[in-house]
């Protein structure tokens, strides 16, 4: 069980031990080391450079967010194991990409339930613009 004691949320996306892309459906995996997985990550970072975490505006239903995967372009995060911030466990991130979006809520995966619950928002320092050409190009 890996758990984040870390106040600095923003920190917590280089744990990740493999990146998939989901681009209309179809899934992309990135092994971390791979130099796909460091452009993936290093926008990332970059894109969430200087954001705040919020309290978020909605929460998961795994049927609804599985449905929602098939269009546009998303980034999963996965972990080795449980992880925990602010009390909530994860053990996938998922954070769907738009172009022009200043914020979006990150939704939590576990084994039991899939992406159900809680979010985490980050409100950007700027958009998502950048990285969703990034995703389009990978």
């Amino acid at each position: 069980m890996v758990v984040f004691v870390d106040n600095d949320f923003n920190s917590i996306f280089k744990e990740a031990e493999q990146i998939n892309v989901y681009r209309n459906g179809e899934k992309y995996q990135y092994i971390c080391k791979e130099k796909q997985f460091e452009v993936i990550l290093n926008g990332f970072e970059k894109m969430i450079e200087g954001s705040r975490l919020m309290p978020a505006f909605g929460v998961s239903l795994n049927a609804e967010t599985l449905e929602a995967m098939k269009n546009g372009i998303w980034v999963e995060f996965v972990f080795d194991g449980v992880c925990r911030f602010n009390d909530m466990a994860y053990e996938k991130l998922l954070v769907e990409v738009n172009k022009g979006h200043s914020g979006f809520n990150i939704s939590r995966f576990n084994s039991s339930e899939g992406y159900h619950g809680r979010c985490f928002y980050l409100d950007l320092n700027g958009d998502m613009t950048e990285y969703y050409s990034i995703l389009e190009e990978i």
